[in-house]
């Protein structure tokens, strides 16, 4: 249940189907209302391919290598200093991947206020999003001083990239979920999210 990439031997991150597994047959044995079993299946989908993409996979051996080679390098707490080397210099690869780091949080505007009312308000919506993409970037950096090498990049814009994308989705999600397609796959709540966040 390994793979190799160089010299490291890794975890590789669809073991994370494992526990992703129990989770939706929970959400699917509570029988809840279809808007509430869709949200929360995307919900368990979404956080299960957020921790694959970005913690895994994970090196167990082989890592002496790098250690020394490599070290800890590259990571960035300059806000905004990546993006706007980025934009200087726009190319498939940076935008490929400001825009990844734009929709990594996205889904989050569509079921964290469905799930959770608090998140209705777009100030304790916004506050949650930036945790999370600060919590990414912690987690990556954790990983790396475990490692002993810059095995994943810590980057404050990347933080910056994922609260900013979570943000408008919510906003547009706002928008369009009372469209009548929409509302066919998610019949409204009893408390519509655009009046609970107005305020």
């Amino acid at each position: 249940m390994t793979m190799t990439d160089g010299y490291l031997t890794l975890i590789p991150g669809y073991l994370l189907l494992m526990p992703a597994a129990p989770a939706v047959a929970w959400v699917l044995a509570r029988k809840a209302d279809r808007r509430w079993t869709l949200l929360a299946l995307l919900a368990v989908i979404h956080v299960t391919a957020v921790v694959a993409l970005t913690i895994f996979p994970i090196p167990i051996s082989g890592q002496d290598y790098y250690r020394h080679t490599r070290g800890m390098s590259d990571d960035n707490v300059v806000p905004f200093a990546t993006i706007v080397g980025q934009l200087r210099n726009p190319g498939f690869n940076t935008i490929r991947q400001l825009l990844g780091n734009a929709v990594a949080l996205a889904p989050l505007g569509i079921y964290g206020p469905g799930l959770w009312r608090p998140l209705r308000d777009w100030r304790v919506f916004a506050a949650v999003a930036i945790s999370f993409g600060i919590g990414i970037e912690l987690a990556q950096y954790a990983g790396s001083l475990l490692e002993g090498f810059s095995y994943r990049i810590t980057d404050v814009d990347d933080a910056i990239m994922n609260a900013a994308g979570a943000v408008v989705a919510f906003f547009v999600w706002r928008r369009i979920e009372h469209l009548p397609v929409i509302e066919r796959w998610l019949p409204p709540d009893s408390e519509p999210v655009g009046k609970a966040a107005a305020g």
